[in-house]
């Protein structure tokens, strides 16, 4: 079977070219493939292991070239990237935060907070570029960039409020020491959460749908942190758990009431 039928008979290729043989080298020959898909969509990407597959042997070397290959390449290196930088950054904040807090009960569920801030915000982002913007899919960096955005600096909010009820915890019951707490850093979080979304949203105009993309997706992020997680889940989950929420560091602590 020749190369141009091997590549034909790859579900997902709608035709393929004869071959163009190179002026300058004999032994190569150039096919140009059209799919019966959307070239850019996942579902073409991942036809291109299947077609290097088709026609590779021992005595072929195959280049795929292409903006379907290019984003094949393109998503492979970004899966590599997220499954090392999330879990690096994710212990990395752990560790910090327990070093900071000597608690592992609040190690936990501030980082289980920002991660569901990011969860969060990937999700409502997607809703709004796809329903409001027509966009089909969003682009393999974003998540990854967001990720380290949205963490970051919900972690830095979550630290700025709960080393406040650290402090009034240690002559007030956690109760009062959360209230106080909330309180002391309410309006410099808020302040600072409303004025750096309204920085990254500045990127939703300009025409590069890449930065749309990531503006408004980290933009969300900080929103949701800054409206909810910080005020509202935090807070409520230290109350929850009370004295068990300066495990095992803090000795000295009322009761929760």
């Amino acid at each position: 079977m020749t190369i141009k039928k091997k590549l034909e008979a790859v579900s997902g290729v709608k035709s393929v070219s004869p071959p163009e043989i190179s002026s300058k080298d004999k032994t190569y020959s150039k096919y140009s493939i059209i799919l019966d898909q959307n070239p850019y969509s996942n579902q073409a990407m991942d036809l291109i292991p299947k077609i290097e597959k088709s026609v590779a042997n021992p005595d072929n070397k195959v280049y795929l070239a292409g903006q379907t290959a290019e984003q094949y390449d393109s998503r492979a290196v970004s899966q590599v990237d997220e499954k090392t930088v999330i879990p690096l950054v994710i212990g990395l904040i752990s560790i910090l935060l327990f070093v900071y807090l000597r608690s592992i009960v609040a190690t936990v569920y501030l980082v289980l907070s920002v991660l569901l801030s990011y969860a969060a915000s990937l999700g409502l982002g997607w809703l709004i570029l796809h329903h409001f913007f027509g966009v089909e899919a969003i682009s393999g960096l974003i998540p990854l960039y967001a990720f380290v955005f949205i963490v970051a600096l919900g972690e830095d909010y979550n630290i700025f409020m709960i080393s406040s009820i650290w402090k009034n915890a240690r002559k007030n019951s956690v109760r009062a020491a959360v209230q106080e707490g909330v309180h002391q850093t309410g309006g410099v979080i808020t302040s600072a959460g409303v004025i750096l979304a309204a920085t990254f949203l500045v990127l939703t105009t300009l025409p590069i749908e890449l930065l749309v993309q990531f503006g408004l997706i980290t933009a969300l992020g900080i929103l949701i942190d800054t409206f909810f997680i910080r005020p509202l889940l935090v807070p409520a989950v230290t109350v929850l758990f009370g004295k068990w929420s300066f495990w095992p560091g803090m000795k000295k602590r009322r009761d929760l009431f």
